[in-house]
């Protein structure tokens, strides 16, 4: 048989089954740099056309006998076989490809091997010494691999792992199997006789382990198994069952059985549709009822919880949707695990929002967990309407006119019944001087009408009735920012003073303060309009509030912002936390500087008394993040504020990598003011491409009714694409 160079190019494209193409295709770097043709062959049975080029081609006409030397390659779409050489047998319809052959498949998985034997279109086929890097980068290896079918791959004394291979060392871990079967239609790797290996050691054998694929969709099955022990509960396995309803929807059913109190049902539903996504996440148990001190008493009684969560997009402007929280007392979450929530909002609302202007219609429940929460006291607000409009730049340059707009209807079993109505219009019109002052001047009209019943006014007597009051209100902003470019950065230095002029005649006994009840002065709002965070309670009385910001930024990476400022009230009466004391018109200074220069950032937040100096209020924040140490430190401070508790606390969280792989953490949260801790942890992590290993502990102290402080101890294994266990 004579071998002739690119003639019979045309020939050989027409006699190869396009069954050759459907093989797993590798990716092989081209040895030499050959000139080569190429020819597109259209196939009537095939999907698309086949292209085949090689250096060199000949043909036995009388044998039967087709060859294609060097640099041969047979593409068919995304399908693409690569070898040094191929040669068909058209009597036995054989291919037999050797030399470096490489087959790239459109999963993204490339199989190598040094021979490959395609028999009957494809519908057979033996690889020799057989590797393959699968599109997740795991990789796969066998003596042999015989093709069964077109979907699955038989494979003799294999291997796996999706670690990173290094000359000389083994694998961190890899599977050893005495076969394998590798199931494209059930997207499923399936071993028997398995040993793992762990850095060349054998670790442990199973008869039978099987793992998706690289590319598998979700399927249902058992998901990993888990076992802890709890002093509530005793021993606990929990079976989680993942439930694939259909392409957009799944659940997870996961059985608790627990030797002390009984079973436990949970699930966690998940839902996607064309313009939104549901979640519902919940449980259902029958426990040992349990008195205040945790003391088990007669009978049993149901508890659970419900999280769910969903939303819809009407168009682009308009979402409908809910969020509930919902539980059955107030212990079951944070003793069953489920949360450590004091307090759960359900609300559902239709919401339109076009830029600035919006509109939103809600109902919102409230359910306090903390032992001093009262059912029968707690409101339930529904319906809540809220609105704000502005309009675009008018007439003159830059005003707006804008209006906003509140409703709400507050209920209790036991208690104030609230509803009221306010309605604020007004204009905003700012100005720049040609010298780069800024001006911004606010007017607004605010009108409220309350009709409210049982609201206390001491000695025994409650009111019921309408109040109406109406509070105009106007404010001038100047700003004046200087901008200097330096050799070393960029400085901006903007001193701000802000006027508001508006009655002190808000603020009625016979309004009960509903959503303005933790309020303090910041730098957050020290130059706002309105300081307070909600409507029942006016922040009345003219004032000014003064002070002056400043950024730095330097080229070497150092940041720097600050800001001082202060408020002086015109009228003694009407004072505001930290800001001024009962016959006082000066606020606390309020300030802020926050420094960063990797790998340190810094944040100090203060509210200092004018008259001794005296901190009311400190808010220090630390982090230090390098490669070898993560450290973050806070420290939060409050007092004399008529709104807020006294209050220290401290947090400490610490990271430190020992080695590459391994790091420990710990992290602490004290209530200094009580001279107590609130919990403390650490732990230590070991990870890389392939596995996790995790062990931490966590002690909360914290006792409340049938918690009592405890100490949990976690561990975690993670194999990549083959599960995690643990236990707790």
């Amino acid at each position: 048989m004579a071998l002739l160079r690119h003639q019979y190019a045309m020939i050989v494209a027409a006699c190869l089954p396009c069954a050759v193409l459907a093989a797993p295709s590798l990716y092989l770097d081209q040895q030499e740099d050959a000139p080569a043709t190429k020819v597109a062959i259209a196939q009537q049975d095939a999907d698309a056309p086949v292209t085949f080029s090689a250096d060199e081609m000949g043909t036995d006409e009388a044998a039967g006998i087709v060859v294609a030397r060097g640099n041969v390659e047979v593409m068919q779409g995304e399908m693409i076989l690569l070898a040094k050489q191929i040669t068909y047998y058209q009597q036995a319809d054989l291919v037999v490809a050797t030399g470096e052959v490489t087959m790239l498949q459109p999963t993204g998985d490339v199989y190598f091997a040094e021979k490959v034997e395609l028999k009957d279109a494809m519908k057979r086929a033996v690889i020799h010494d057989f590797k393959a890097r699968l599109s997740d980068k795991s990789v796969l290896v066998a003596n042999e691999a015989i093709k069964v079918n077109s979907s699955v791959t038989a494979l003799k004394k294999a291997s796996y792992t999706p670690c990173n291979l290094c000359a000389n060392m083994a694998p961190f871990w890899q599977m050893n199997a005495d076969s394998a079967v590798v199931d494209n239609i059930d997207e499923r790797v399936t071993y028997r006789g398995a040993f793992m290996e762990m850095m060349g050691v054998p670790m442990f054998y199973t008869p039978y382990l099987s793992h998706p694929t690289p590319d598998a969709s979700g399927r249902s099955g058992l998901l990993t198994p888990t076992y802890s022990t709890n002093r509530y509960f005793g021993g606990v396995a929990k079976v989680p069952y993942y439930w694939r309803i259909d392409e957009d929807k799944d659940v997870v059913i996961t059985p608790w059985v627990t030797s002390a109190e009984g079973p436990l049902l949970q699930a966690d539903y998940g839902q996607l549709t064309n313009d939104g996504q549901y979640r519902f996440r919940g449980s259902i148990t029958h426990p040992r009822k349990h008195d205040d001190d945790g003391n088990t008493v007669s009978g049993h009684e149901f508890r659970g919880h419900l999280f769910a969560r969903g939303q819809e997009a009407l168009n682009e402007d308009t979402r409908v949707g809910f969020d509930i929280q919902r539980a059955s007392d107030d212990t079951y979450l944070r003793r069953y695990g489920f949360g450590g929530q004091q307090t759960l909002f359900s609300r559902a609302y239709y919401e339109v929002a076009q830029g600035r202007n919006f509109a939103l219609a809600q109902g919102l429940g409230i359910q306090g967990l903390r032992a001093t929460d009262d059912r029968e006291t707690t409101p339930l607000l529904l319906p809540i309407l809220q609105g704000y409009y502005e309009t675009l730049t008018g007439g003159v340059d830059g005003l707006k006119f804008h209006v906003a707009a509140d409703a709400q209807w507050l209920t209790r079993d036991q208690g104030v019944d609230q509803r009221r109505f306010s309605l604020t219009p007004g204009l905003t019109l700012p100005y720049v001087t040609s010298g780069g002052q800024i001006f911004t001047t606010t007017l607004n009209v605010r009108q409220d009408i309350y009709s409210s019943d049982d609201v206390p006014l001491g000695a025994g007597q409650n009111f019921n009735g309408t109040t109406t009051r109406t509070m105009p209100q106007a404010a001038l902003e100047w700003r004046y920012p200087f901008i200097n470019q330096l050799d070393s950065g960029a400085i901006i230095v903007e001193p701000v003073v802000l006027a508001v002029a508006q009655t002190t005649n808000g603020n009625t006994d016979n309004i009960s303060n509903e959503d303005s009840t933790l309020v303090e002065l910041t730098d957050t709002n020290l130059f706002s309009i309105n300081r307070m965070p909600g409507l029942d309670l006016v922040d009345s009385g003219s004032r000014v509030a003064y002070g002056v910001r400043g950024h730095y930024f330097a080229n070497s990476g150092v940041a720097v912002d600050g800001m001082l400022g202060q408020n002086h009230s015109f009228e003694p009466d009407t004072p505001f936390p930290n800001s001024t004391r009962q016959g006082e018109r000066f606020s606390d200074y309020i300030g802020r500087v926050a420094a960063s220069y990797e790998p340190v950032t810094l944040a100090y937040r203060f509210a200092m008394s004018n008259k001794d100096a005296e901190v009311n209020r400190h808010e220090l924040d630390v982090s230090f993040t390098k490669p070898w140490l993560s450290f973050y430190g806070a420290y939060r401070e409050i007092k004399n504020n008529s709104y807020l508790p006294d209050s220290r606390e401290g947090v400490v969280n610490v990271s430190l990598p020992i080695t590459d792989g391994w790091s420990i953490y710990a992290n602490a949260r004290r209530d200094i003011e009580l001279d107590q801790m609130v919990t403390s942890g650490g732990g230590i992590i070991y990870e890389n491409e392939c596995f996790t290993f995790a062990l931490d502990s966590l002690r909360v102290f914290a006792r409340d009714r049938d918690i009592e402080p405890t100490t949990g101890y976690t561990f975690r294994v993670a194999f990549k694409n083959l599960g995690e266990f643990g236990g707790r």
